[in-house]
């Protein structure tokens, strides 16, 4: 068997898509995976074993499914429509039940962890509505894409990568202002203020907004899709010969947005920040 090499550009899109699918993705539910725990465990402690324990199974998947489908390409096809369903159909019978049984559980389980999460997001951005109505509204939005991913898609995995690829940008703004943040705030030997995150808290942070919406729609300019639908809302700072070329389908812009919005943030902070009395 031998495989045809996708090329310094398919390198790099495959390092962003398993960046976005296994990092940026996740780089905001950092209180879910501690917020039970006891208050003096070892910050270090929990970062390394969240970060083991979320990144390692996916990565034996990653590789198994790359694999697999290098090994058949009929079933990589296949695979691009519906997942499970090509999947299913490969796998021996017994072990049919056991897999459907953990891939619809696997499904459910991150569909709870998900809502859950940005219903309190939508809370904490000050939407004034009660918690049980962020839930629903979430809720919605995700029978919303159920419904196109099942009956206006036309491809399961070309809606699946502009899908990353989208949330990929707008976290990895998000990731390295809040980094640049940190970092300067304990530079300064300053520390959050708690309140600040408190709902109703009166201060906006307006060179983080301005940084997060300039990076995020510069990334989103440098991104490309295979869905007909969402390929005509992105991609639109690209020549028509980059978007077609292996480079343009990389999804460059997720990287660019990352580090956009930290040095534009740093700057911007750096000019506007008051300066200290001598």
């Amino acid at each position: 068997m031998s495989l045809e090499t996708a090329g310094p550009g398919g390198w790099v899109g495959g390092i962003i898509f398993a960046m976005t699918l296994l990092g940026l993705g996740w780089v905001n539910c950092g209180a879910d995976y501690s917020r039970y725990l006891p208050a003096n465990s070892p910050a270090r402690s929990v970062a390394l074993w969240t970060m083991l324990g979320g990144a390692l199974p996916p990565m034996v998947l990653l590789v198994f499914g790359v694999l697999l489908a290098g090994g058949d390409p009929q079933l990589a096809g296949a695979a691009g429509g519906d997942p499970v369903g090509a999947l299913a159909g490969a796998l021996p019978t017994w072990f049919l039940l056991p897999y459907l049984l953990t891939a619809i559980g696997g499904f459910l389980a991150g569909a709870i962890m998900d809502i859950y999460s940005s219903g309190l997001s939508m809370l904490a951005l000050g939407v004034p509505i009660r918690r049980h109505y962020a839930v629903l509204i979430d809720g919605l939005l995700m029978l919303l894409g159920g419904y196109y991913l099942l009956f206006v898609s036309s491809s399961f995995l070309a809606t699946f990568q502009a899908f990353l690829a989208i949330v990929g940008v707008v976290m990895a703004a998000w990731v390295a202002i809040f980094l640049v943040d940190m970092w300067r705030q304990r530079a300064g030997g300053r520390a959050y203020d708690e309140r600040l995150l408190r709902a109703g808290a009166p201060a906006v942070n307006w060179p983080g907004v301005v940084s997060l919406v300039v990076a995020s729609a510069v990334g989103l300019g440098l991104i490309t899709s295979a869905d007909q639908n969402i390929a005509a809302v992105v991609g639109f700072l690209m020549s028509e010969e980059l978007e077609k070329s292996t480079f343009g389908a990389a999804n460059i812009g997720v990287v660019i947005a990352l580090v956009l919005a930290g040095v534009l943030y740093y700057l911007i902070t750096a000019v506007t920040r008051p300066r200290r009395a001598v």
